[in-house]
């Protein structure tokens, strides 16, 4: 008989709350936090039983204290101000899974990036993944996810509601993981705590994003959207969508098991 395992999942937001619900149907035992008691609550009833909320805040010293030790912890809430919030969440842990992101990688002028590319983020979010992953042991798996997409998030949505714009040329690459194969990977994850370091998150398809959403948007029988300057949209925007990287997953599917639902865009068109 399975034995009953205890999660708690720091930052339960988009990917957080359908990491709940998977967890619930295997009858695990879970914690969902957010910064707010009843957004906790929320989303603890809205996952299924077995789930419970707390607000929890990385910025806390004494948040680590509401993780009980021997648990499986997974962290998507974005960095706090101080780092060294994680190192006190991760000596409760047994497992340790930190969902960290693709943009602490340099541009790559449309070449692949593999996890032994040094870091070198062009953006203020990607300088804070970089230094929240410093920070965790070696014990710990760091999970670095493309842009994620899905029901209710990603190209599509922003094309219905008219508000896509296609940043510069068009054709940079951009890798993206459909939320789906992201909790795969997280539960896998957690999992095989013989796999440690990091892992790339990401589909099989990183197409340019022009294309990506000029074909999405004549699917969805709407106009191609506009082109607009890079110096248009904030820096964060631009250093993400004019990165010019195609992220590689080979560790995801081949240390972590990962077979993909979506391997590309197209499968949730």
């Amino acid at each position: 008989m399975r034995r009953m395992v205890t999660w708690v999942i720091v930052g339960a937001g988009y990917t957080g709350q359908r990491v709940a619900r998977a967890l619930a149907l295997r009858q695990d035992d879970v914690i969902v936090t957010r910064r707010e008691a009843a957004a906790a609550a929320e989303t603890a009833r809205a996952a299924g039983p077995n789930v419970r909320g707390i607000a929890f805040d990385l910025d806390d010293p004494f948040a680590a204290e509401s993780v009980p030790k021997g648990s499986i912890v997974v962290v998507l809430a974005p960095p706090g101000r101080d780092p060294a919030a994680l190192v006190r969440v991760a000596t409760r842990a047994s497992r340790l899974v930190y969902v960290s992101s693709t943009g602490v990688y340099p541009p790559a002028h449309g070449g692949w990036v593999f996890e032994n590319q040094p870091v070198g983020p062009t953006t203020d979010s990607g300088r804070a993944r970089v230094a929240a992953e410093a920070t965790l042991p070696p014990s710990a798996i760091v999970l670095r996810a493309a842009g994620i997409y899905g029901p209710g998030r990603g190209t599509a949505e922003r094309l219905r509601a008219g508000t896509y714009r296609i940043v510069g040329d068009g054709r940079s690459h951009v890798s993206r993981i459909h939320v789906d194969d992201l909790v795969a990977a997280i539960l896998a994850a957690a999992d095989k705590p013989s796999v440690t370091g990091t892992v790339n998150v990401a589909d099989d398809a990183p197409d340019p994003i022009g294309e990506v959403a000029d074909a999405i948007a004549a699917h969805l029988g709407l106009p191609p959207p506009p082109r607009v300057p890079v110096d248009s949209v904030s820096p964060e925007i631009a250093g993400m969508l004019t990165a010019d990287r195609r992220i590689a997953n080979r560790r995801m599917k081949d240390e972590l098991g990962v077979v993909l639902r979506y391997p590309s865009w197209r499968d949730a068109m």
